[in-house]
């Protein structure tokens, strides 16, 4: 088997002759081998095509382990399981069947331990398959995930919707989030009918102009000035979008809640993030501290659980979390971190003027750039393509500085055979870069 490793926890890729349900089963079966999931498993599952019956397989897996499998009663966000077995101490960890914001046909799982962060995976060898016809059908007790969430995190939400002057749409991208519809107060739904083949198109990895043209088509049927919240296929990343500012990544949300004095005591990012968060956190406190990690959310957990604090999580694709305490959920949810963000901007010029401040202050908004080819190939282009440039060689990522604000990372993906570059740099060195090196057709839309 080989594993397909996401940037945080679990495996996700397109079923194929190496990679469909007898491999995710057989890093179940080890998973549960190595005794890290406990004795009473949650077993949640999105809106795809095959999560229901793949939830029964890993249930069904988990039970012939010795475990007790509590079966989700529907699809639910990541999140909500997340939370339900953190304040739940009769569970030990929840498995999630998902593939995240992967388009349509993907598959994949990710684990949740008992404290509701996502789990370190030990590796099953390279050929590790399980048949799924040998394993027999059992019933298991059911649990409803979505109740319980609506209950905490959609009315924290419903809330904050309430007080914010302009209507608020909710994106679902016919992900998880869409079965939260009819369960907050306030907030308009947009494609929230779950579709089996996840045929929305959400923030990551579609590319932006792709993203910008689905949300100004939304906004343009609201009747009045609104802001759209745009998630990913389980509901742990987020986008926003307002016809003044355009499409708001993570990096520029969590920018201008520094600048807006959030009450936090560090910044914890990965070392691909853009610099005008982490400039955003030196200027907007000499106390507040940064602490920079391998790309990866796991990693900013990590760093967290070593010195829980009041913190802002940040990921440059959707990712933002924050807690004010030790007693918080450090870990990705869209619905959370876009409460917080109503919560600190209640007013929609608010958050437009905001934004606006921030991209004065940092002229070069990062772009994501993935190239079809190998790390090598890529770096000694680079070169050429970046006369006068800096390059520093001495981690991951690799990284090209201009001196001033030009920034421009670049490191393997962790999910594909591809190279990412994270561009922050003039318009003429952007273009000059995507069309030498290729990749997806790029645009600068606004």
């Amino acid at each position: 088997m080989r594993s397909v490793p996401s940037t945080s926890d679990g495996w996700r890729g397109l079923p194929g002759g190496a990679f469909a349900e007898p491999q995710l089963l057989a890093a179940l079966s080890h998973c549960a081998d190595q005794d890290v999931l406990g004795d009473n498993v949650l077993v949640g599952y999105d809106g795809r095509a095959g999560a229901p019956e793949l939830a029964q397989l890993a249930a069904d897996l988990l039970t012939e382990h010795g475990i007790t499998a509590h079966l989700a009663t529907g699809p639910a966000p990541t999140p909500a399981c997340g939370i339900l077995v953190r304040q739940d101490p009769a569970l030990s960890a929840a498995v999630v069947i998902t593939a995240s914001h992967n388009p349509p046909g993907y598959t994949g799982m990710k684990i949740r331990d008992a404290s509701g962060h996502g789990a370190v995976w030990p590796q099953p060898s390279a050929d590790a398959s399980t048949d799924p016809g040998r394993l027999l059908r059992r019933r298991h007790p059911h649990i409803d995930v979505l109740a319980p969430y609506a209950a905490s995190t959609g009315s924290a939400l419903a809330e904050a919707v309430a007080h914010f002057d302009a209507p608020v749409l909710l994106d679902a991208a016919h992900g998880a989030v869409g079965a939260l519809d009819g369960h907050l107060d306030g907030v308009t739904f947009c494609r929230s009918r779950l579709l089996p083949f996840f045929a929305g198109q959400s923030p990551d990895p579609v590319p932006r102009p792709q993203a910008e043209r689905t949300a100004r088509a939304l906004l343009d049927q609201a009747a009045s000035p609104a802001l759209l919240a745009m998630t990913d296929g389980d509901g742990d990343r987020l986008v926003l979008f307002t016809r003044a500012s355009g499409y708001i990544g993570s990096p520029e949300q969590a920018a201008a809640l520094l600048y807006a004095g959030l009450r936090v005591d560090r910044l914890i990012t990965t070392a691909v993030a853009p610099r005008m968060a982490v400039r955003a956190a030196k200027r907007a406190r000499a106390s507040l501290r940064v602490t920079e990690t391998q790309v990866g959310f796991k990693h900013i957990v990590t760093a967290w659980q070593n010195d829980p604090r009041a913190a802002l999580g940040l990921e440059p694709n959707g990712a933002l979390v924050h807690v004010t305490d030790d007693r918080g959920y450090f870990e990705r949810d869209s619905l959370a971190a876009l409460t917080t963000l109503l919560t600190a901007f209640p007013a929609l010029e608010d958050l437009d003027d905001a934004i606006a401040d921030v991209r004065r202050a940092h002229p070069h908004t990062q772009l994501v750039h993935t190239v079809p080819a190998p790390l090598t190939d890529v770096l000694h282009q680079l070169p050429g393509l970046l006369p006068g440039w800096r390059a520093d060689h001495s981690g991951d990522p690799v990284v090209y500085d201009d001196g001033a604000h030009g920034r421009i990372a670049v490191r393997a993906s962790g999910t594909e055979p591809a190279s990412r570059l994270y561009i922050e740099a003039p318009t003429p060195v952007v273009e000059r870069l995507t069309q030498a090196l290729g990749g997806p057709p790029f645009s600068l839309s606004a």
